[in-house]
């Protein structure tokens, strides 16, 4: 079924709309009739059409922030600003929510009742931060905070990426190339074998047994990995696989580690922003929890947030969330919150952890490139020796007669 926007009809002349799910325009008209409303005509719903296909990227929603805080600390009046914002920006998505949105403000509504409309574009962190903008009339400031937060969450994100893409892409290819040795190669040696006969040693036929299950259950293995996969992605998309997930991923030898300190990094950088925006710290912890990826730190700012709330220091409330909220993050809240410049402090505490992780993402890419030609060169030079052997063998027999 389709989004519809039916204009209707109110008792005093005026005109109104209401959202309806049809499959047709005058199904859409005929169900707006059925529920009461004086129903004149309806048109597809481009707005939700649009949003609900995907969320915008960081970096367009960077671009456009940085755009919005410029233009407003320009002065220029906020109707021209979306204007301009509209004309300025090339994602779709993008585009048709910001009309939406100046046709929302043209209206008379608010600026975050407007971007409320679109959930999958604005998350509630940023809706927060655009609230307290418009109410204090410093949305400038905000929209500069919301551009550097938005600048140092792509650039964490990158150098994850970056320090994933060698490892995964060497990992890819040498699964090709070994299964490619298992199906073309090995079978041409276990050929030259029969025609001499003898005992092969012990590592030969482990591979040739491996070559042998390869070919003959090929379509049934391949079945299985694809079937694998599935059910991992689709368990990951519950709550309690994506819990278990995030356990195991926050669990990995140097992976775990980065991953850990990527979440820390990210959560202080969006604490402090918040806090020094104005927004309280139970409601900064309430957005951020809302916004963190992985479980395990999701549940422990969440927790850490509840004990808040009932009176406890933020330190002492942290604290109760180890490994997940770490100690040294703790101690320099806890001095923070005694000198009373907990604002300052959590500027410092995001530094430290966005050096931190930059830290662990040079160590891991250091070690990781030794680590993987080792792997490599264990199972690859495991098959070739093993292939070998059995003609060393006989060349020698050869030799000795």
């Amino acid at each position: 079924m389709k989004n519809f926007r039916v204009k209707i009809q109110n008792s005093d002349g005026s005109s109104d709309y209401i959202d309806v799910k049809a499959e047709s325009a005058r199904e859409a008209v005929d169900l707006a009739g059925s529920r009461g409303y004086n129903a004149i005509e309806a048109a597809p719903d481009e707005i939700k059409a649009a949003t609900s296909s995907g969320r915008v990227p960081d970096s367009e929603l960077y671009h456009f922030t940085r755009l919005f805080a410029t233009l407003t600390r320009a002065g220029i009046p906020i109707l021209e600003t979306f204007e301009l914002l509209v004309s300025r920006v090339d994602n779709q998505n993008l585009k048709t929510a910001l009309r939406d949105i100046f046709n929302s403000v043209n209206d008379g509504n608010g600026i975050r009742d407007s971007f409320e409309k679109h959930p999958q574009i604005f998350d509630k962190s940023y809706l927060q931060l655009i609230e307290v903008g418009e109410e204090s009339g410093k949305l400038p400031q905000v929209l500069e905070r919301l551009t550097v937060l938005l600048r140092k969450r792509i650039q964490l994100r990158g150098m994850i990426i970056k320090a994933l893409t060698y490892p995964v892409l060497v990992m890819v290819l040498s699964f090709v190339v070994v299964v490619a040795i298992l199906i073309k190669i090995v079978p041409r040696f276990k050929d030259i074998y029969s025609r001499f006969g003898g005992e092969l040693p012990a590592i030969t036929r482990f591979t040739l047994k491996c070559s042998d299950i390869l070919i003959n259950y090929f379509p049934l293995l391949a079945g299985l990995f694809v079937l694998c996969t599935g059910l991992l992605y689709a368990g990951k998309k519950t709550t309690a696989g994506k819990a278990i997930y995030d356990r195991v991923v926050l669990s990995l030898p140097l992976f775990g580690q980065m991953f850990h300190t990527y979440e820390i990094a990210g959560f202080s950088k969006s604490f402090s922003m918040l806090v020094h925006s104005g927004i309280t710290v139970t409601s900064a912890l309430e957005l951020i929890s809302q916004t963190v990826d992985r479980v395990p730190v999701k549940k422990a700012v969440s927790a850490a947030n509840d004990k808040i709330r009932t009176g406890q220091p933020i330190a002492e409330s942290f604290d109760s969330q180890l490994p997940w909220l770490p100690e040294l993050l703790n101690r320099m809240v806890a001095v923070g919150e005694r000198s009373g410049n907990l604002p300052e402090m959590l500027d410092h505490v995001a530094d430290f952890y966005e050096e931190e992780f930059n830290s662990k993402v040079e160590t891991l890419a250091s070690l990781i490139e030794p680590v993987l030609i080792v792997f490599l060169g264990v199972i690859i030079g495991g098959i070739v020796v093993s292939l070998y052997l059995p003609i060393f063998g006989m060349a020698r027999l050869i030799s000795q007669r």
